[in-house]
């Protein structure tokens, strides 16, 4: 709830500044180098570094790579004492940008990379469901032998062949035949 205040926060003030594809495009990075490094997020979440200390590394790290008013937003959430929150601020930043724009997320996973015709064909089938513009991301997953997996949200379509072998094991390891008497 808090991140969410915070992302809500800045975002409005990105919109004010007309800035909000150069702080959206920032607050994903931020969240990107906090996922990668393992290193860096307990240096955020450890209460006995300095705040001042903390704000060196952030701007030594994001100085030439972030818009001036999301490396400001960083040092002033670590001034406040709150830099625990900020991959769950630039997450919520980034679902409240997405909604602003219209913008949902789906993931396609198949045995092999889609083509071109068939990355197509998802998108426009999901437009046409949502009436949103589709992120789509591709993963490759081999064990699932072939067909695919979709998630969008909360919504997953599971058409990959694993799936349907686990359900035929599953309806043959019912006892449906019975003796005759």
């Amino acid at each position: 709830m808090l991140a969410k205040r915070y992302a809500k926060a800045v975002f409005d003030l990105a919109l004010e500044t007309k800035s909000l594809d150069s702080i959206a495009k920032d607050m994903r990075l931020v969240d990107t180098v906090l996922s990668e490094n393992r290193i860096l997020r307990k240096l955020m979440t450890n209460a006995v570094i300095d705040a001042s200390k903390k704000n060196k590394v952030i701007t030594a790290l994001f100085a030439t790579h972030l818009h001036e008013l999301s490396l400001r937003f960083l040092n002033l959430i670590i001034r406040k004492g709150r830099e625990q929150y900020i991959q769950g601020i630039c997450q919520a930043f980034d679902n409240i940008f997405m909604e602003y724009r219209n913008i949902m997320r789906a993931e396609f996973t198949s045995s092999m990379p889609a083509d071109d015709e068939i990355r197509k064909t998802v998108v426009a089938k999901l437009q046409a469901m949502t009436n949103k513009e589709i992120e789509l991301k591709e993963v490759v997953d081999k064990e699932i032998i072939g067909g695919f997996i979709l998630r969008m949200g909360d919504y997953q379509y599971d058409a990959s062949i694993v799936n349907q072998v686990r359900k035929l094991r599953k309806k043959f390891s019912e006892n449906l035949y019975l003796k005759q008497i």
